[in-house]
């Protein structure tokens, strides 16, 4: 019975929020309040740091440049490490972290699921991307 209770209060809250907001507002504030239910905050900041740091150019480069070679790998293996290690989706990292197409981000994330080693810059990055992905996990354990 309480759960009766809980599905419709449930669905009277959304049927109002409905009349208030588009479907599209609704589901993106959804979105930002399950992503806030566990704030990485902290997380994100470090792997944009030691990407950075990597690469040898600042944060707001990495998060803001649209230029290609350097910089566009290290986007590319910030959106892996955010996305596989931390668990952030596709439509998070895009809209809340680089203010750019989920497609952008997803063509990053696709460089590391179909990786060819034998090809000298593809080992390369994911010699980048393992060595900074042991960084990330030794600080959530220091700090865990």
């Amino acid at each position: 019975m309480i759960e009766n209770k809980d599905i419709e209060e449930l669905l009277k809250n959304v049927q109002i929020a409905l009349r208030k907001y588009s479907i599209k507002e609704l589901n993106e504030a959804i979105i930002i309040a399950l992503q806030n239910k566990h704030d990485k905050t902290n997380e994100v900041d470090f792997i944009l740091k030691i990407t950075s740091n990597h690469f040898n150019i600042n944060v707001k480069t990495l998060i803001n440049s649209k230029s290609k070679g350097n910089i566009q790998e290290a986007k590319k293996i910030t959106y892996c490490l955010l996305h596989f290690n931390l668990g952030l989706s596709i439509r998070y990292i895009a809209t809340k972290i680089f203010n750019t197409w989920p497609n952008t981000v997803a063509i990053g994330i696709n460089k590391l699921k179909n990786i060819n080693i034998k090809i000298k810059q593809e080992a390369e990055f994911l010699n980048i991307y393992e060595k900074l992905r042991n960084e990330l996990i030794q600080h959530l354990t220091k700090n865990n």
